[in-house]
């Protein structure tokens, strides 16, 4: 029997439906969800291009352990993430799965070795339900282990109606301050960019940056910026000049210096 042919789950989702409204709504929705999938831990958030991943509900880890992790998300890791990439790009509403938003090498970017395998371990699925003007609702489910077909159908099964909740849960989320500010969408700000004539990439060259960073190869690079592979060497070899670096660990470390 799936969930949706359970009627303790139909039961379920009235309930939450009944609650969105409530500020216990997030905690009873994956409570709901993980009583049908194993995942480890979650959060709800909104993509928007323009500043920093606003947080509206997360996992409590009791250690406090992940705090400093998902702190370092939001100061600038977040532009590495291929689901924030992904919700950039394609402004799409779905499940996805992190095989099929993550670039080629992306278990051998130092943001897969620092933050991810530390913080998700092994896998991660997220519910994307597009709002206005370029923002992106997301639920993410991380765990220590890859997510099952079973459990994938399960939760396809589920998507339309928890969209649904998840887009009407925004009418009763408090309304975000702007504090934040402007936040470009590529790795090396322009207050570093300006402190150094040396780090004055090309906008080109920045998108370079951070796709590689993000785990994409050259042929990869070449084909999401329309451009050849040749191009694409070139304005590795022009900003590795410029920000006086010889490998992608070193760009990590000049990118993640300036985010601190």
């Amino acid at each position: 029997m799936t969930p949706l042919e359970s009627l303790e789950w139909h039961r379920a989702f009235g309930q939450l439906a009944e609650n969105v409204d409530r500020a216990g709504f997030w905690l009873a929705l994956v409570r709901r969800l993980a009583g049908e999938v194993h995942f480890d831990t979650w959060v709800a958030l909104v993509f928007d291009r323009q500043q920093p991943p606003r947080i509206l509900a997360e996992s409590d880890e009791d250690d406090g352990a992940d705090d400093a992790l998902f702190q370092d998300y939001q100061r600038g890791l977040y532009l590495l993430d291929p689901f924030y990439i992904d919700a950039c790009e394609r402004d799409r509403c779905g499940l996805f799965t992190l095989a099929e938003v993550a670039p080629q090498h992306f278990t051998r970017t130092e943001y897969y070795q620092r933050y991810f395998r530390r913080n998700i371990v092994a896998d991660e699925i997220h519910f994307n339900q597009t709002l206005d003007a370029g923002r992106t609702l997301c639920l993410s489910l991380g765990s220590t282990r890859s997510f099952s077909r079973q459990a994938l159908g399960s939760l396809t099964l589920m998507q339309p109606w928890l969209l649904a909740l998840m887009r009407l849960r925004m009418h009763f989320e408090p309304q975000d301050d702007g504090e934040a500010g402007p936040h470009p969408w590529h790795p090396l700000p322009d207050r570093v960019l300006e402190f150094d004539s040396r780090y004055a990439l090309t906008e080109r060259e920045r998108e370079v940056s951070q796709l590689m960073l993000g785990g994409s190869s050259t042929k990869e690079i070449a084909r999401r910026l329309a451009i050849s592979v040749e191009t694409v060497r070139a304005h590795k070899k022009h900003l590795y000049a410029k920000l006086g670096v010889n490998s992608q660990s070193e760009l990590f470390s000049l990118f993640w210096q300036a985010r601190r």
